[in-house]
C-alpha cells in the first residue's frame, strides 16, 4: 500500500526509475547527506498526472540488494532491473536480474538460461 509522501524522496543519485501507466517508480542510488556514501532500496512513485509523491513498502521474498547504476525496463505492470553497483569499497557489481510485480509490491529474483552478461 502507498503513502503520501510530502516533498517527494530523499536526494540521490545514480537511481533507477521506469514509467507503469501514470507513475513513474523511483529507487535505488545512492546518498551522501546522511554520512558515507551509501545505496539505497527505497522505493517511490510520483504520479505524473497530479504530482503526488508516494513511498512503497516492497515485500520479499526476493528483494534486490541495494545498488546504484542499474539497469531499468518495463514491460505491463512489471519493471525489471539489473547489475548494479552493490559495494564501493570493495567495489562489486551484481549480474542479477530482479522485477517488481507493481500491483503486488513483491520483488523476485529472475531465473535466466545460457551465460549470463558480467556484472556492470
Amino acid at each position: 500500500m502507498a503513502q503520501s509522501l510530502e516533498g517527494g524522496p530523499p536526494a540521490r543519485a545514480f537511481h533507477e526509475s521506469a514509467v507503469v501507466e501514470d507513475k513513474m517508480f523511483v529507487w535505488g542510488g545512492g546518498t551522501s547527506l546522511d554520512g558515507p556514501y551509501r545505496s539505497r532500496l527505497d522505493l517511490f512513485s510520483v504520479n505524473i498526472l497530479t504530482g503526488e509523491w508516494s513511498s512503497h513498502k516492497a515485500h520479499p521474498p526476493e528483494t534486490p540488494p541495494p545498488c546504484w547504476d542499474a539497469a531499468a525496463t518495463c514491460t505491463g505492470n512489471t519493471i525489471y532491473t539489473h547489475g548494479g553497483r552493490t559495494s564501493w569499497s570493495p567495489f562489486r557489481v551484481s549480474d542479477e536480474l530482479y522485477k517488481l510485480m507493481v500491483e503486488e509490491m513483491k520483488w523476485r529474483r529472475v531465473t535466466t538460461r545460457g551465460t549470463k552478461p558480467a556484472g556492470r
